[in-house]
């Protein structure tokens, strides 16, 4: 068996141990990252040299209508960050009356 062969089979074999949670030697996510991990080649086999396995893995993944772990991620901090900018504007709230009060205070004297 060629090589490229030999690649393209432990990428597809690695592929169906993540889609069904079963990962040997990645942490499982459905990204290109761990399936490079899981087949055990290098991460530009998958971006470069099998764009349609690539690709695969995520039609796969869109059809099981899962969003990816780097989606989650990025959903979780933006909520995060909503919250820290809610958070921030509410104490901005009181400043201009703060500064105000200090302003007539410096100005009395």
């Amino acid at each position: 068996m060629s090589g490229a062969a030999d690649e393209r089979d432990r990428i597809r074999i690695a592929m169906d141990r993540i889609l069904t949670g079963r990962p040997e030697r990645s942490n499982g996510a459905l990204t290109i990252v761990a399936l490079a991990i899981e087949a055990s080649v290098p991460r530009n086999a998958l971006t470069q040299r099998h764009l349609d396995l690539k690709n695969e893995l995520y039609a796969k993944v869109k059809e099981r209508g899962q969003p990816t772990d780097t989606e989650t991620r990025l959903r979780k901090q933006v909520v995060r960050l909503k919250e820290l900018r809610d958070k921030d504007k509410a104490e901005t709230i009181g400043r201009p009356a703060f500064a105000a009060a200090w302003w007539l205070q410096i100005a009395a004297r």
